[in-house]
């Protein structure tokens, strides 16, 4: 699920308000900062973002995709496979050899493993607690986090 279909509306808002002070707006036409509603050079109004040092584009959303890039880690895939290994055990046994039961169906079926994988991961996409923000995962919990972590500067707007 998206950021947008997990959080609810003050949440957004309050990335929305994070995105806005943390990136400038900008005229494409005169290529300069603006300071004000209206670009000085030509008076239009129809501002792109700037965030210095990464890019300018129009709309807001690449803009919390970005912050959210910068300031969360995506979801390690580990944590999943650490997870199935609790509830297989250590090692298991076949024949006279004992192996990590995790490692023996990653090398004897690797498309079972990834559909297990996938299947854990999903539950917690479906459960929104993992978000995809820009094509990379998320937890929703680290997002609110950087919401709380900026929320004092919402005033300065």
């Amino acid at each position: 699920m998206s950021f947008k279909e997990v959080l609810n509306e003050d949440e957004y808002k309050a990335l929305e308000a994070i995105a806005y002070q943390k990136s400038k707006p900008f005229c494409y036409v005169c290529y300069q900062e603006v300071k004000e509603q209206y670009c000085l050079g030509c008076g239009s109004d129809d501002n792109m973002r700037l965030v210095d040092g990464y890019g300018v584009e129009y709309g807001i959303e690449w803009v919390i995709d970005y912050f959210i890039a910068e300031n969360c880690a995506p979801v390690d895939p580990d944590f999943a496979e650490d997870s199935l290994r609790d509830c297989y055990g250590e090692t298991v046994k076949v024949g006279w050899i004992e192996i990590d039961p995790i490692e023996a169906i990653k090398e004897l079926d690797p498309i079972s493993y990834r559909i297990a994988i996938d299947e854990y991961l999903d539950g917690f996409r479906g459960d929104g607690e993992i978000v995809e923000v820009g094509g990379e995962d998320y937890w929703k919990d680290d997002i609110l986090k950087f919401n709380e972590n900026n929320e004092l500067k919402e005033d300065a707007a």
